[in-house]
């Protein structure tokens, strides 16, 4: 189960009957509903205001603010997922990143207006999906060699 949105106080309340070793959901009818060995649960949350330190340790719930991390993580298990198309490849897109992606996002924030903000990492996994939906029938005849990619 994903669970995505705001937490708030009544809402981890209930949730925390499923932390305990019962696994137990109480909703606020009153039902309970067991959740088998099967069920896990998935916490994309905004933020931990709320939530005590208790219930983070017992959810094991890990907080990221995403313009701490940055968009290189993603980059790279981006570029890592490109093993099919060879080490070659891998490395290509690896110096055309480190050549050209500080420099794109720098004209963005200087010299483009957005109709709605958005931060580097979206405009980077925006990217990563166009490149991946143009390039996804492409082929590499047998005539061609590793120049073909430069």
């Amino acid at each position: 189960m994903v669970l995505d949105g705001p937490i708030d106080t009544l809402w981890i309340e209930t949730l925390n009957s499923v932390l305990d070793d019962n696994k137990l959901l109480t909703l606020t009818n009153g039902d309970r509903i067991a959740l088998t060995p099967q069920v896990r649960l998935l916490f994309e949350v905004e933020n931990l205001d709320v939530a005590s330190p208790a219930t983070v340790s017992r959810a094991g719930m890990i907080y990221m603010d995403i313009e701490e991390l940055g968009w290189e993580p993603f980059m790279t298990m981006w570029i890592e997922s490109k093993s099919d198309k060879g080490q070659e490849f891998q490395d290509m897109l690896t110096d055309y990143v480190s050549k050209y992606i500080n420099r794109v996002l720098e004209v963005k924030r200087l010299q483009c207006t957005e109709l709605v903000k958005t931060s580097n990492s979206a405009c980077i996994v925006a990217m990563t999906r166009l490149f991946d939906a143009l390039c996804s029938n492409l082929k590499r005849g047998p005539e061609e060699d590793s120049e073909s990619y430069k």
